[in-house]
């Protein structure tokens, strides 16, 4: 475990608690509290021993953090004269790697749950989830789906924007231990500082077990090297800071795989058009490219997405929770996944291949890709949109044509395209019927040649399904897929509409082919 602490400038509302800590510290003492005595580590739940002393008041926890092969720390809040808080932190050694042990302590509800990190190259999954706050209901049932995807699993990756109120203790307790009180005990947990965390005198007293007060450090499972960075300001990273994260990177260049993990993504769809974080991008991203990063994972834009450049994978999974946010067009020739979606990540490595699936509230697939050790695979194939207009009035038409270029193989070819919003109600447009004396509504044929499998526009709904297939292993530059009419209602309430397929290839193997997303902003004049 490495780490960099950064000294955080307060606000007067930060320094204001961070005295009252201190204050309370003289009486609880300056470092967490620790009684061994109160844990007890065990592989089989049959060799659990009753506790000869009374069981503790427990207000939040107990989790495990700062796993490694052959230690852990054991952690939790305990009510102590009143409402009085104490934090505890339990250190345990003497575990063997690679293994799941099953923890209690006196007076909690429930046995927690631990597995030591690998030794070798044993195989092991890990979660990743993100902006948890202020959606208990929802962050309490993404907990329940992740335990259900992969009960084995080793850990859980929190990328931020765990509270609405960093200095609020109520806040904690609504927006974190509540809802993800189950989730804490079944996996050892990383968090990432967020926006929202910024500041806050319970974040460290938390988490700084992991080293750098829980905010910048690094640690290894397995053939895997993690790296958690807060740089939700550009001054934050600092030459030493700098100096930390190069040395870091440069000393773990054997690991299978190098994941850097930090709140503000270095690229995202955004409806305003912004692409992501430019100081991320000019500062950090050139070192994750001179040192081999494979995966970078983010928070903060309420969705999901996925990118790619320069053989890095850029994923954000910040639909833990909290109120999701629209994406905006593709990043071109980087975006391979964009949904609005509640979601949380799953990784499996084995045999130096991490297999990376995002999965939705309900549990079901949105993304799936994997990354080799050794190799990185090349995305040719791109989707492209191409309007008559950009810009329409309420009342008018406009043609959108979907193409794919630089495919090789193709066999078969489906997707989908939403043309409403949620928000306000009645954003739809309204599609013409390509075929009026068949049955249904249908869009107009492109020039893939094959056998038509779906063809139809639901008017109410606002979803298009089309699909292909026998198409005998076209190879084109560009190949127009389907051509649409739209028509906007006199009564549109919105001023744009992004247009923003997705689709599904596949070779005459039925192998996936891989493709960039592309899309179109038709703006609206009221």
């Amino acid at each position: 475990m490495k780490n960099y602490c950064r000294r955080h400038s307060k606000t007067a509302k930060g320094t204001a608690l961070l005295l009252s800590l201190w204050l309370l510290s003289g009486f609880l003492g300056c470092t967490p509290f620790s009684d061994d005595a109160q844990v007890q580590v065990v592989t089989d739940v049959n060799e659990f021993t009753p506790f000869s002393s009374s069981p503790r008041e427990i207000a939040c926890g107990p989790y495990s953090l700062n796993v490694s092969t052959d230690t852990a720390v054991i952690a939790w809040e305990e009510k102590k004269w009143g409402d009085t808080l104490r934090h505890v932190e339990v250190p345990v050694s003497g575990l063997s790697a690679g293994t799941e042990y099953v923890y209690r302590v006196n007076g909690a509800k429930k046995d927690g749950r631990l597995v030591t990190a690998p030794a070798d190259g044993t195989p092991f999954s890990f979660f990743i989830v993100s902006d948890t706050r202020g959606g208990a209901a929802v962050a309490s049932q993404i907990a329940e789906q992740i335990i259900s995807v992969d009960p084995a699993a080793a850990f859980v990756i929190h990328a931020g924007d765990m509270v609405m109120d960093q200095d609020s203790q109520e806040s904690w307790q609504s927006d974190w231990w509540s809802p993800m009180a189950d989730l804490l005990l079944h996996f050892s947990v990383y968090p990432v500082m967020g926006n929202h965390e910024e500041g806050s005198a319970w974040y460290p007293r938390y988490f700084s077990s992991l080293g750098g007060k829980g905010i910048n450090y690094s640690f290894n499972r397995g053939r895997v090297h993690v790296v958690v960075l807060d740089v939700n300001q550009e001054s934050f990273i600092t030459g030493e800071f700098l100096a930390w994260l190069t040395s870091d990177l440069q000393e773990h260049q054997d690991a299978d795989f190098i994941v850097v993990c930090h709140h503000l993504p270095a690229y995202a769809s955004n409806p305003d058009g912004e692409n992501g974080t430019g100081y991320i991008q000019e500062i950090l991203v050139p070192l994750y490219e001179q040192y081999g990063v494979k995966l970078v994972l983010n928070g903060d834009v309420h969705c999901y997405q996925h990118h790619v450049k320069n053989n890095i994978h850029y994923l954000i999974s910040a639909g833990g929770g909290s109120r999701l946010y629209d994406h905006g067009l593709p990043l071109e020739g980087m975006t391979l996944s964009l949904s609005k979606s509640y979601n949380f990540i799953r990784c499996r490595v084995q045999d130096r291949l991490m297999q990376v699936t995002a999965h939705d509230i309900a549990s079901d697939v949105l993304d799936n890709f994997e990354l080799a050790a050794d190799s990185a695979a090349q995305v040719t194939a791109q989707i492209v949109a191409e309007t008559d207009k950009s810009v329409v009035r309420p009342g008018e038409q406009f043609r959108a044509d979907f193409f794919i270029k630089d495919a090789v193989d193709l066999n078969t070819v489906s997707f989908t395209l939403e043309y409403y919003k949620d928000t306000p109600p009645g954003a739809l447009l309204t599609v013409v019927d390509a075929q009026p004396l068949a049955e249904g509504i249908q869009i107009e044929e492109g020039q893939l040649g094959g056998v038509v499998t779906a063809n139809s526009a639901d008017n109410t709904k606002g979803i298009i399904t089309y699909g292909e297939e026998r198409i005998g292993g076209l190879s084109a530059s560009k190949v127009k897929v389907a051509s649409i009419l739209f028509t906007v209602p006199d009564d549109e309430p919105i001023t744009a509409f992004y247009l923003v397929p997705k689709f599904s290839l596949h070779d005459t193997s039925g192998g996936e082919i891989p493709c960039f997303m592309g899309g179109a902003k038709i703006i609206i004049k009221k």
